[in-house]
């Protein structure tokens, strides 16, 4: 059975409304509120970022006859490839954090339901 099977009208088992009790004794701050959150704005910054470096330096290139500007802006549209590239990693792992910290709270729940359901019969 899974949590969105779960009839909510039933009372809390005494284990959960033991971990729940817990829970609320613990004197900690939330700290900063949602970090992910945050850390997925600006990857998603970064990559637009550096798509967009690496769009305007392509177009300049075609525009300029010079070896040295062409030099510049091969370096400019590098720097923007990788800003796309490491934006795209960091977007990433912070989706997949989110992802897995609620599939672990998931899971544990579950299992402590699990345990319960056996210790009872």
């Amino acid at each position: 059975m899974t949590a969105t099977e779960m009839d909510t009208s039933t009372t809390p088992s005494p284990r959960l409304q033991e971990f729940q009790s817990e829970v609320d004794k613990l004197k900690v701050t939330g700290g900063r509120a949602n970090p992910e959150r945050a850390w997925l704005i600006v990857s998603g910054i970064g990559m637009v970022a550096g798509v967009a470096i690496t769009l305007v330096t392509w177009l300049a290139t075609h525009g300029t006859t010079s070896n040295l500007e062409i030099a510049d802006y091969n370096s400019l549209g590098t720097f923007g490839l990788t800003l796309a590239i490491v934006s795209t990693g960091v977007f990433v792992v912070m989706s997949l954090r989110r992802y897995f910290r609620y599939w672990l709270v998931r899971l544990i729940f579950e299992q402590r339901e699990q345990t319960d359901r056996l210790l009872q019969r």
